[in-house]
């Protein structure tokens, strides 16, 4: 578990940044805005809160983050409010 939110860490805050508002544009994040994600503090909203976040959405985003097929995946079999349906979570 320890790797995992290294990895997380590792990430610059203006790539992580673009990261989410590449979701919003993909529209997998469904309650964010981009002005909302520009504006974020990662000091008051910890990286592991929104990994968290998407954990209960039933969404890898480490392996969203590293993976294409999977972030394609996700793209395709998200709903209306931002989940990725139950028989597509892997």
């Amino acid at each position: 578990m320890t790797l995992v939110n290294d990895k997380i860490k590792m990430i610059s805050c203006s790539d992580f940044r673009l990261f989410l508002k590449k979701m919003i544009k993909d529209k997998i994040e469904k309650q964010w805005s981009e002005s909302f994600v520009e504006n974020l503090n990662f000091v008051m909203v910890s990286r592991n809160t929104i990994k968290r976040r998407y954990e209960d959405k039933g969404i890898d985003l480490i392996k969203l983050l590293n993976d294409v097929s999977y972030y394609k995946h996700v793209k395709k079999r998200v709903n209306s409010r931002g989940n990725l349906e139950f028989q597509y979570k892997q």
